[in-house]
């Protein structure tokens, strides 16, 4: 049981930390599995938050929802109150899993596949896979880059879902991989780039 459930929460990882399916619950599945702390005060979450991001700008629009630490990936997670739409961001156990390269690159989407077909077992699985348009938005104090994604889903409830993946970086080198998802039709750039805005650099996460 130990070992398949090892499997589970590490596919389950997986899928999150490249498309931010949060979203459809899976996080509450591995809280649940790990015993994590539930529905902590939201000063509580910002204050375990700040060794990688400020997040004390953030207004009521926003709930700072969990802050979670599975198998090294550092997980921040934001809902936007009315629309429900996930803001994520992730410290990669790999600091190089994605980079801004990757992420204007013309491969993208194949590198993105590549990474999964590396899993033999997954909880969720794809009919689809696709990158669009790049771009960048402010936020954290830089030009973030980011790629517009949108993923057919084959075994879930929320067939299809839609939303952005961006790279930001730390004073100290380090990447943070930026996810912002909702349910096709219902994503929103205003909702995304509104709150990054607010985020702020960690003022600890300067280069020794």
């Amino acid at each position: 049981m130990k070992g398949c459930l090892s499997i589970i929460i590490k596919t389950v990882i997986a899928v999150l930390v490249f498309f931010g399916l949060v979203y459809i619950g899976a996080v509450d599945f591995i809280k649940e599995k790990i015993n994590e702390k539930t529905n902590p005060p939201q000063e509580e979450l910002i204050d375990k938050t700040k060794d990688i991001v400020d997040l004390s700008e953030i207004d009521e629009e926003y709930t700072i929802d969990k802050n979670l630490n599975i198998l090294k990936n550092r997980m921040i997670i934001a809902e936007h109150n009315a629309s429900g739409q996930k803001m994520i961001i992730i410290e990669p156990r790999k600091e190089n899993i994605i980079t801004k390269e990757d992420i204007e690159s013309d491969d993208f989407q194949e590198k993105l596949e590549n990474i999964l077909k590396k899993y033999k077992y997954q909880l969720i699985k794809f009919n689809k896979i696709e990158t669009e348009k790049k771009g960048k938005f402010e936020g954290l104090s830089q030009e973030i880059p980011y790629t517009k994604v949108k993923v057919e889903i084959a075994n879930l409830p929320v067939k299809d879902m839609e939303g952005i993946i961006g790279i930001a970086e730390l004073d100290n080198g380090k990447n943070l991989i930026i996810i912002s998802a909702n349910e096709k039709g219902k994503y929103s750039q205003i909702v995304m780039e509104a709150f990054f805005k607010k985020v702020n650099k960690c003022k600890n996460n300067t280069k020794d």
